[in-house]
């Protein structure tokens, strides 16, 4: 299948800044909407399968909306039953004031980037990473000290180092999603409690991005705030990885009440109220035996995709290298033939109507970050059609060059 579109026009930001400057491109997110709605196999997402509106109904077991319910604006801090039932979720002495609910996790990201850092606070972030508190801390005129998971140390984040820098630099904030995307590895808990406690030291702020917790493929990790003292710690969370619900655009943050109403102050700004049919929505697929039963989905896609991954790698591992996560609905892979995984991955897109992320999105050159959310029934034919694809590209290219 060769697509083609005149992208020429429509590819003309990437790389380059908006609205000012200091403010880059969001890569990733540029790179996935232009190209997404016209892909034949999608491979570039990183929650699990979306439900249907059936599927829902049938987890619920009662109507979602009643006849009279009004489509009204709703509570610009989310609904008092939806944060206690967040709040519930969580082993920690939390309530209701202590998180605000955002429009997806992102909104959350930007909220707790706008106040907390200031130009010139020298902040640690973990890479690679999504980008987007990345770029916000650069727009914000952060000093960013960068943690790598290193592949030639099969992404694990050096614990040693990290934590040196902490004693040495004393940082503002550190910035960590946990578990990590796009590497599919995750903090223990007896890391996550060594990191607060020489953060703590030095009185710096945590804040971990937990969106893709729930996703681990065995064991629990457990929150950051459930470990630590809500004094230094931002958790942010979302609807949209593991429990396979990115359309209804339900986030959240839990930190300290006088925090929680700074940011609210800036949601006034930026979207005011979540939708009251996400809202009410949310509330009911985050209590109890519903939510349950949404992450054993989200755990049972993964685990069954990556077997199915195992399977099939092994005849490809001329064309790709690839790093089996341990949490997550996506992987990393390593182009064997050639670091420009920008052009490898617009040639599987448009030769191929396959679309996966490109490492220079995540800093990653000669890596692709691919799906492993889409429903087990069809992800070993997309899988195939990704690895033949590849197959040829390579062929192809290194011919070239004889």
């Amino acid at each position: 299948m060769i697509i083609v579109l005149n992208l020429k026009a429509l590819l003309s930001t990437e790389g380059r800044t908006l609205v000012d400057e200091s403010l880059p491109v969001f890569e990733l997110e540029r790179w996935q909407s232009l190209r997404e709605n016209y892909a034949r196999i999608l491979l570039s997402e990183s929650g699990v399968e979306p439900l249907t509106i059936a599927e829902i109904n049938e987890l619920i077991g009662e109507p979602l909306f009643e006849d009279d319910f009004r489509i009204s604006y709703g509570w610009t801090k989310g609904s008092p039953e939806l944060r206690k039932t967040i709040s519930e979720m969580y082993r920690a002495d939390i309530n209701e004031e202590n998180i605000l609910v955002t429009n997806g996790s992102s909104e959350a990201n930007l909220l707790t980037v706008l106040s907390t850092i200031k130009k010139g606070d020298l902040v640690i972030a973990e890479m690679p990473n999504y980008m987007q508190i990345y770029n916000l801390l650069k727009w914000k005129g952060a000093k960013i000290i960068e943690a790598w998971r290193k592949p030639e140390e099969n992404f694990r984040l050096n614990l040693n180092r990290l934590i040196n820098n902490i004693r040495r630099l004393k940082p503002k904030a550190i910035f960590i999603t946990n578990p990590n995307n796009p590497t599919g590895m995750f903090l223990s808990n007896n890391e996550v409690n060594e990191i607060y406690d020489e953060a703590s030291k030095v009185k710096s702020i945590i804040i971990f991005d937990e969106v893709y917790r729930g996703l681990e493929h065995e064991g629990r990790v457990d929150s950051l705030i459930e470990i630590g003292d809500m004094k230094n710690v931002i958790v942010t969370s979302g609807l949209s990885k593991a429990y396979g619900l990115p359309g209804l655009r339900i986030g959240w943050i839990i930190a300290e009440e006088n925090l929680i109403m700074k940011m609210w102050s800036i949601k006034d700004y930026t979207s005011i109220a979540p939708s009251r049919l996400s809202d009410s929505l949310a509330t009911r697929c985050l209590r109890g035996n519903v939510r349950n039963k949404l992450l054993e989905r989200g755990r049972g896609i993964v685990r069954r995709n990556k077997e199915i991954l195992g399977k099939i790698a092994n005849d490809y591992k001329d064309v790709m290298k690839v790093y089996y996560p341990l949490a997550g609905a996506y992987f990393i892979g390593k182009f064997t033939w050639s670091n420009n995984s920008n052009q490898i991955c617009e040639r599987l897109f448009k030769e191929y109507g396959i679309l996966i992320c490109p490492g220079e999105t995540f800093k990653l050159k000669g890596f692709a970050r691919i799906g492993m959310g889409q429903s087990p029934e069809k992800y070993e034919n997309s899988l195939k059609a990704m690895f033949n694809g590849l197959k040829e590209i390579k062929k192809e290219e290194t011919n070239c060059l004889i």
